[in-house]
């Protein structure tokens, strides 16, 4: 998994490192987030392991907003996300995309895939980009958001083979990829993309496997075990009525004994 970071909006301090694992985040003598050791200082706690990323709070933390919206226990965190901690801008900086494949090279998509709308005016829809889309606030765009400073054309989506380039078209306008700022740029499924600061996409595809086919593994059968004659029950057990036999004798003889020479 690659190397996560929370930067810092306004870039006052250096950017705290998020690897895979657990990390604690707490606040320095100013006041800032700063990463810790001791569990018992943190505000809250990020876990970046192959299932996702995920924050949680503490209890005594008092305020806490992702992409504007509140958080009171638990929220699944994506590259890309602003995170807001009393007072703080963090930015949770991802992989940077790489870079867009040359637009005469043949290579068709092998998977459909679909930009999901995570905030902003179409949160919650999809649009299909398996041809190119266009991005802005003219009527006919593919991905129309009618927003004052939107350029009528702001960008262009592609679909390529290994995933789908984003280019901007307006000169002024820039797009953020997983915390990145650019121009341009391959998105690859799981990859968020911002407009204008508010709106939100992520790219959702299924992955396919680049390299060739494993071969199944193969089944391991256990050697036959030799097969060995279980005791019958009866017999073990009539084994031992000798020793159960001794064992009344003897407490009959001592009751005897105790009942001829006791009553004196």
């Amino acid at each position: 998994m690659n190397i996560l970071r929370l930067r810092f909006a306004k870039g006052e301090r250096d950017d705290l490192v998020l690897g895979a694992g657990v990390h604690a985040v707490g606040q320095d003598e100013e006041g800032r987030p700063c990463l810790v050791e001791d569990a018992h200082d943190a505000r809250l706690q990020v876990s970046v392991d192959r299932r996702g990323i995920w924050l949680q709070l503490r209890e005594h933390a008092q305020s806490m907003h992702v992409n504007g919206r509140p958080v009171r226990r638990m929220a699944m965190l994506r590259p890309g996300d602003t995170l807001h901690m009393d007072g703080v801008d963090l930015v949770l900086v991802g992989s940077r995309p790489g870079a867009v494949p040359s637009r005469h090279e043949p290579n068709p998509p092998k998977a459909r895939a679909v930009l999901r709308a995570l905030g902003g005016t179409h949160h919650g829809r999809c649009f299909d980009v398996d041809r190119p889309c266009s991005v802005g606030s003219q009527a006919d765009a593919g991905v129309h958001i009618a927003e004052p400073g939107m350029p009528a054309e702001h960008s262009v989506l592609e679909p390529h083979a290994d995933g789908v380039s984003i280019r901007t078209v307006d000169p002024a306008a820039t797009i953020e990829v997983n915390g990145h700022r650019l121009t341009e740029g391959l998105l690859l499924a799981g990859d968020q993309v911002v407009f204008n600061a508010s709106h939100r996409f992520a790219l959702e595809a299924p992955r396919v496997p680049t390299g060739p086919a494993q071969p199944l593994p193969e089944v391991l059968v256990a050697p036959p075990v030799a097969h060995t004659p279980r005791r019958s029950p009866l017999v073990h057990s009539l084994r031992r009525i000798p020793w159960l036999l001794l064992a009344a004798l003897l407490m009959a003889g001592a009751l005897a004994l105790l009942l001829l020479y006791g009553a004196r």
